[in-house]
């Protein structure tokens, strides 16, 4: 009786133990240029930045016009948190968006844009208008569709699941133990 109370209760704290939270999305934090900027000079290269390390394997990112012409020039470089390509001469002044897409910690596929404008000696318009939709690179994987974009969480019911799981095949082991002790005893149950 002894043992069985002891697995039981074995049991008890391992399923009590607090489960560690799940890692978030990476979320996008910054960019050069910032989001809505109006540039006079053209940048030579594009930079965002992400609340955690983002593996450059798993970065795409390309910069398009409103007609949806690239101008990325090059790989795609990530240190730490930042993600960087360089990026040819833009052609004309307008809205130009820096479209992403990265692989989060936890697995899960981030993608969005920045736009800022691009106004040589202020003659494009300093107020952003509506973000054009960036054409991804020829290599660059289907999109998201947004609904499955913005689904929201789980919530972690799948962690509940878990536990409960865990606590069946708990109460299943210690009742195979049971029965294993009370057959060496020569008793039956």
């Amino acid at each position: 009786m002894r043992r069985l109370l002891t697995v039981l209760l074995l049991g008890v704290a391992v399923t009590a133990l607090p489960v560690p939270a799940a890692q978030a999305h990476n979320i996008l934090v910054g960019s050069d240029p910032a989001k809505g900027a109006t540039l006079s000079t053209a940048p030579t290269e594009v930079t965002l930045t992400f609340d955690q390390p983002v593996r450059v394997e798993f970065a795409k990112m390309a910069l398009t016009d409103a007609a949806g012409t690239h101008y990325e020039s090059g790989k795609v470089t990530a240190d730490d948190k930042d993600v960087t390509i360089a990026v040819r001469a833009l052609t004309a002044p307008g809205q130009y968006t820096i479209g992403y897409q990265i692989l989060s910690n936890d697995g899960h596929p981030v993608t969005g844009g920045v736009t800022f404008t691009y106004a040589p000696g202020g003659t494009a318009s300093a107020t952003p208008t509506a973000p054009a939709t960036p054409a991804p690179p020829a290599d660059s994987p289907a999109p998201v569709p947004a609904s499955a974009a913005q689904a929201p969480p789980t919530g972690g019911s799948w962690v509940w699941g878990l536990l409960i799981g865990m606590a069946a095949l708990l109460a299943l082991a210690t009742y195979v133990l049971h029965r294993h002790d009370r057959r060496l005893r020569g008793t039956t149950a």
